[in-house]
């Protein structure tokens, strides 16, 4: 049995590795990865950014509105719906900067932002005026959308680069012996 559990274990840190290296090599964008892009002097709108979830916006549509949609419109139970789907690892870029938050685009067009703040984990996750039941509130498109469940865990992230890769100086102190005094006789 203990056999069995150990080569089960192989087996899904193999897969873990080949399906690691198969995937586009990105990482979290945290408040440590921004302090030194920023400390290198780059811009932020700059740096190509990813979302780490799918996010999907919704809203109801009146029959006037479904004319002038640019998403995917749904009819459900009656009602209009305009579905706006922003798989996982769209590209984005930051149109706007702010101390502890960033709008990123991930289609053309004005007002299509969506707000990423620090969490408590210095992580840059979405952010809406306001959550209910996991669904979030937000201005996109001049129009009030809501983002779906599942959207909440979208966090940023950027290409694993040589930029991103944080300075670590670490070395191992040898200690100090205490030398005789020349004033010792022997």
């Amino acid at each position: 049995m203990k056999k069995q559990l150990r080569q089960l274990k192989w087996m899904i840190v193999f897969a873990m590795v080949l399906f690691s290296s198969c995937s586009p090599r990105t990482i979290y964008f945290t408040q440590e990865i921004r302090n030194k892009v920023e400390e290198q002097g780059l811009d932020l709108r700059d740096v190509q950014f990813y979302n780490s979830h799918p996010i999907t916006l919704q809203r109801n549509l009146t029959y006037e509105e479904t004319k002038l949609a640019s998403g995917t419109i749904n009819f459900e139970n009656g009602r209009y719906i305009e579905i706006i789907q922003i798989k996982k690892e769209t590209p984005g870029i930051c149109e706007q900067v702010e101390p502890k938050a960033l709008d990123i685009t991930f289609e053309a067009g004005d007002n299509r932002k969506l707000k990423f703040v620090m969490n408590p984990r210095k992580n840059y996750q979405i952010s809406a005026l306001e959550w209910r039941d996991r669904l979030g509130k937000v201005n996109y498109d001049t129009l009030t959308y809501y983002i779906k469940p599942g959207g909440e865990k979208a966090l940023l992230k950027v290409k694993n680069d040589k930029i991103f890769k944080l300075d670590k100086k670490e070395r191992v102190a040898t200690g100090r012996k205490v030398a005789p005094s020349n004033n010792e006789k022997r």
